[in-house]
C-alpha cells in the first residue's frame, strides 16, 4: 500500500523549493545563453532569498511581476516567508559539517519611512535589519559588499 502523505504535507517548504528551482533554472538559462561566453558563478538560493525579502515590501504591479518571475504563484505570502525563514535556518544550522554565510542585506534610502510591518517581518523571517543609507552616495553599500566578500 502507498503512503497517504504527500510531499507537501511532509515538507511545508516544498512549494517554495519548487518555485526556487524553477527560478534558478530560468536564471541559469538566461545567464548561459549562446551570446554569453563568460564563466558564471552564482547562488540561486541567495538570489531567491534576496528577492523574497524585496517581495515582502512589494505592492501592485511590481508584486505581480515578481510573483510571475519568481514562480510564487500558488504560495500564500505567509507560507512563502515562513518557508524562506525555515530554509535559511536549516542551511545555517551551527551543527552542520559546513559553514555557509549568506550575505543578503536590506538597504533603504534614509529619507524614506518604511512600514513597521515590513521591518518586523524582515527581521522575523530573514533576520535582516534594514540599513538606512543615502543612495546618492553608495559608499556604505559598496563597503558592506567588500567587507562581506572578504570575510
Amino acid at each position: 500500500m502507498g503512503n497517504a502523505n504527500t510531499v507537501d504535507s511532509l515538507q511545508p517548504d516544498a512549494p517554495l523549493s519548487i518555485a526556487n528551482t524553477k527560478f534558478a533554472l530560468d536564471l541559469y538559462k538566461h545567464e548561459t545563453s549562446p551570446t554569453n561566453t563568460q564563466n558564471i558563478f552564482m547562488s540561486p538560493l541567495s538570489i531567491s532569498v534576496a528577492l523574497a525579502m524585496t517581495y515582502l515590501g512589494a505592492r501592485g504591479e511590481t508584486k505581480l511581476q515578481m510573483t510571475k518571475v519568481l514562480h510564487f504563484t500558488g504560495i500564500s505570502e505567509a507560507q512563502l516567508h515562513q518557508a524562506s525563514g525555515e530554509i535559511l535556518s536549516t542551511v545555517n544550522k551551527p551543527q552542520q559539517m559546513y559553514t555557509l554565510h549568506m550575505a543578503n542585506r536590506l538597504f533603504g534610502d534614509k529619507s524614506y519611512t518604511f512600514l513597521e510591518e515590513f521591518l518586523t517581518a524582515s527581521r522575523k523571517h530573514y533576520h535582516a535589519q534594514l540599513a538606512p543609507v543615502d543612495f546618492r552616495s553608495l559608499l556604505p553599500v559598496n563597503n558592506y559588499c567588500i567587507v562581506t566578500v572578504l570575510i
